[in-house]
């Protein structure tokens, strides 16, 4: 089969015996293009179909506990002097605080294929309470909104900042500051780590879920031919030439609107970087020479290649429907991973600034 054509992995014989109930869940869903990237439906259809399309998950989404979530208005960023404040919500961990002062802040960007802000992907209340630490969101501007880059990008640098300005009122240090992604919310937060380079920040973290990290369909893009009804392949071309408009196939994407254009230079000084990917997800490899600019560019990172998985399914899998379950091993080693990681960045600071005095210094 040439790579001209799309191998679809939607059948549950590709998955993991674990994550069959997932697996279908994302096979069943409706496919972005189909609608939320449908170029032919107006963009106020696609917008009030994006205000609906959490409805299948409201089972899973308690409303917030406002006793001890808050929500703010962040002012927008200022390379856009007319961008909207930004809604941000913040959540304190319900019992004991894992740290009295200092505390690390989890800042978790929704996914959603830019199409969409999905709020399940960023259960802020119940990261809080495992974690012991503030955790936050923020709703960033979306494709049936108009929005192209940069703006959501704008809209997670302002809430970035929000955190770090307001750090003493929400009992978080502002070099403590985790970012964290799912889908397209991990894009944006590989973005945004190139964003706050630019300005001289580095995060203390950031942790990714199957994050679409390239525009360019390559040839050396393999996986990029898998297809399925959730996203896959034939997804992005729709999401790329929406967002990026008229830099859509052009030679001067930069890394702050797709890190895979980013040069092992553009790498160096980058925040310690994990990243999971899934075998059946068309940004696999992506994923894969992403990390390898990284590992060269002497980032902290790590990279898991999760077998019988495709694009959100595990994932939704450890924080939906096998969240509670002690018996779903597959997810509940995906989640201890994860805790590994996220309490590494916590109590150990990974950053790597020499690399960049190295990386100048070579021949």
């Amino acid at each position: 089969m040439g790579l001209d054509k799309f191998r679809n992995r939607d059948d549950v014989k590709w998955a993991h015996p674990e994550l069959e109930m997932s697996y279908q869940m994302m096979a069943q869903s409706v496919g972005y293009s189909e609608v939320l990237l449908n170029e032919d439906l107006p963009l106020e259809q696609r917008k009030e179909y994006a205000e609906h399309c959490e409805d299948g998950f409201k089972q899973f989404l308690p409303d917030y506990d406002w006793s001890r979530t808050t929500e703010y208005e962040a002012p927008g960023c200022a390379d856009e002097p007319d961008a909207p404040a930004v809604k941000l919500l913040v959540a304190q961990p319900k019992g004991k605080r894992r740290f009295r002062r200092n505390s690390p802040c989890i800042l978790i960007i929704p996914g959603g294929a830019l199409a969409v802000c999905l709020r399940f992907t960023a259960q802020i209340e119940s990261w809080a309470d495992r974690f012991g630490v503030p955790c936050a969101t923020l709703k960033y501007r979306t494709i049936p909104e108009g929005a192209q880059f940069p703006a959501p990008l704008n809209d997670c640098e302002a809430a970035y900042n929000f955190l770090v300005e307001h750090a003493e009122e929400l009992n978080i240090s502002p070099n403590k500051i985790v970012i964290h992604g799912n889908s397209s919310g991990g894009h944006l937060s590989l973005a945004l780590c190139h964003r706050l380079k630019r300005r001289g920040i580095t995060p203390r973290g950031c942790l990714v879920w199957v994050p679409v990290v390239d525009d360019r369909i390559m040839d050396e893009y393999r996986s990029v031919r898998i297809n399925s009804a959730f996203w896959g392949g034939s997804d992005q071309p729709a999401m790329v030439r929406q967002y990026l408009g008229k830099l859509a196939d052009s030679a001067d994407v930069p890394a702050e609107a797709f890190p895979g254009r980013a040069t092992v230079e553009e790498c160096v000084g980058l925040p310690p970087t994990f990243i999971h990917s899934m075998i059946n997800d068309s940004g696999f490899d992506q994923a894969c020479a992403y990390t390898s600019k990284l590992t060269a560019a002497g980032v902290y990172c790590e990279l898991h290649a999760w077998g019988g998985s495709q694009h959100c399914s595990l994932s939704t899998a450890a924080n939906i429907i096998d969240k509670d379950n002690p018996d779903a091993k597959y997810a509940q080693l995906f989640n201890a991973v994860n805790e590994k990681e996220l309490d590494d960045m916590f109590q150990y600071d990974l950053r790597r600034p020499w690399t960049v005095e190295e990386f100048n210094e070579k021949d």
